[in-house]
């Protein structure tokens, strides 16, 4: 059976003026016509149960439960129940912050229905950016707003694909706890003062407080409070308690802030399954056993498989890992004299497992940018089942500190892969922001404490 994409009439005609017209034909469509049905191509290739073969335009009651910049599939969408989509304007003067801007309507319109939206996972949940963020859609190699928002939908349970392709843009990474969500906004914020949001959130007591000056609580100022204060509580899920009555307390309280209450006090009420686990986030990363030829060729074409979602995720390889872990012998790359191993159960060996150090999450953006495949033997070392967990789950001292001595280490196999990168990009792709006296601070420590573990005295 195919399936329907079904949008609204509003965001086709916008596709359709004039200036939008010009931009989609400099990333190769004619006209709406063929922006529409080039999107249900990228879907189809994206998802296995999409299945698309035309789209049609929202009646007036369904528009009334999608924005305009958002719509659904029509069909047989198993093992959904339903498939949401949000898209964002062709052009805009408000750069990345259109994707809060547009997505939030759409978001509180089916919590109206179903205040559990964001969390059910019968309902898949898409983004599509069709924004031409900038003349080039090139975004700064740094940490910005925009990757920001892009962690927060995936955070929040959307999955992110880019419909235009933007440079040194990650579509797949996401949040793991709520404190370090909190450390890159406040880092952000410092770069970037109009992110005001979060001067007023704070943690007291184990529960995540969101005030705001009554001043403040104007214009588009809700949407995003609201869409970050979401983000916040699926980093944090339920280890805290969440209270908003700073901003409710001046009784100018819209949709967007009436939904986050409800949400709010469902969370704080409800067992709710957050499914936490202390599992390796792995991205739905795909494990292969091909046949290949030169296991440490950047420039080998990245393969992709149907992942447990139905999506298509980037497969690794099982033997190029494996040469890895003998290469360095089985130990763990943060090896000292006090380094606990157990004996893996299918070889004689201790148990390590292969580490990415520029995460595979990444691999989209590498391979647009720079044609680099990621899953090559200078991209992996092998980590301890403690260490890997602390590079991925553990605070922000204890990550600084292992990647920091991995990047002393590995850094002439780090630059064959990326020669741009230094520790502060590389920690950025772990969520973590760094100014330039920390950064000096932390590989002049790590210098002398991987010394020191060369020369036994750790």
């Amino acid at each position: 059976m195919k399936n329907t994409l079904v949008i609204n009439r509003k965001f086709y005609d916008s596709v359709n003026s004039e200036k939008n017209i010009e931009i989609i034909n400099k990333f190769g469509y004619e006209n709406a016509d063929s922006f529409f049905r080039g999107i249900c191509d990228r879907l189809n290739l994206e998802y296995e149960f999409t299945k698309l073969s035309k789209y049609r335009f929202q009646s007036s009651e369904e528009s009334r439960k999608y924005s305009m910049f958002s719509g659904f599939i029509e069909g047989d969408i198993s093992p959904y129940s339903q498939v949401v989509i949000s898209f964002t304007p062709i052009d805009t003067k408000l750069g990345n912050t259109n994707i809060v801007q547009e997505i939030m309507p759409m978001i509180a319109n089916q919590m109206k229905d179903n205040i559990a939206f964001l969390l059910d996972k019968s309902i898949k949940k898409i983004s599509i950016l069709t924004s031409r963020f900038n003349l080039n859609n090139t975004i700064s190699k740094d940490y910005n707003t925009l990757q920001m928002n892009v962690n927060s939908l995936n955070t929040i349970n959307f999955d992110v694909i880019q419909f235009f392709s933007v440079k040194h843009l990650s579509p797949d990474t996401k949040f793991n706890n709520l404190v370090e969500y909190l450390e890159m906004a406040k880092f952000l914020q410092r770069k970037n003062l109009a992110n005001d949001q979060f001067e007023y959130f704070y943690l007291e007591s184990n529960t995540l407080f969101g005030n705001a000056l009554a001043s403040q609580i104007k214009g588009q100022w809700q949407k995003t409070f609201v869409f970050k204060y979401f983000t916040a509580i699926f980093s944090g899920k339920k280890n805290y308690k969440y209270n908003i009555d700073g901003v409710l307390k001046h009784g100018i309280i819209d949709n967007q802030l009436l939904n986050l209450k409800k949400f709010v006090d469902f969370i704080n009420e409800t067992e709710i399954d957050f499914t936490q686990t202390i599992e390796i986030p792995l991205d739905d990363v795909i494990e292969s056993n091909d046949e290949v030829e030169n296991t440490d060729d950047i420039n080998r074409l990245p393969e992709q498989a149907l992942g447990k979602g139905g999506r298509q995720r980037y497969k690794t390889q099982r033997k190029i890992r494996d040469k890895v872990l003998q290469q360095y012998n089985y130990l763990c790359n943060c090896h000292d004299q006090k380094h606990f191993y157990f004996e893996s159960s299918d070889s004689f060996n201790n148990y390590v497992e292969g580490h990415h150090m520029i995460p595979m999450n990444r691999q989209s953006e590498y391979w647009e940018d720079k044609q680099i495949n990621l899953d090559v033997e200078s991209n992996i070392v092998p980590l301890c089942p403690t260490c890997h967990a602390q590079i991925h789950l553990g605070s922000r001292r204890a990550r600084l500190e292992i990647l920091s001595e991995i990047y002393v280490r590995d850094e002439i196999k780090l630059k064959r892969i990326d020669k741009d990168i230094d520790l502060v990009k590389l920690v950025s792709f772990y969520n973590i922001g760094l100014e330039q006296e920390e950064e000096k601070y932390l590989m002049s420590n790590a210098i002398m404490k991987v010394q020191k573990k060369r020369e036994g005295q750790l």
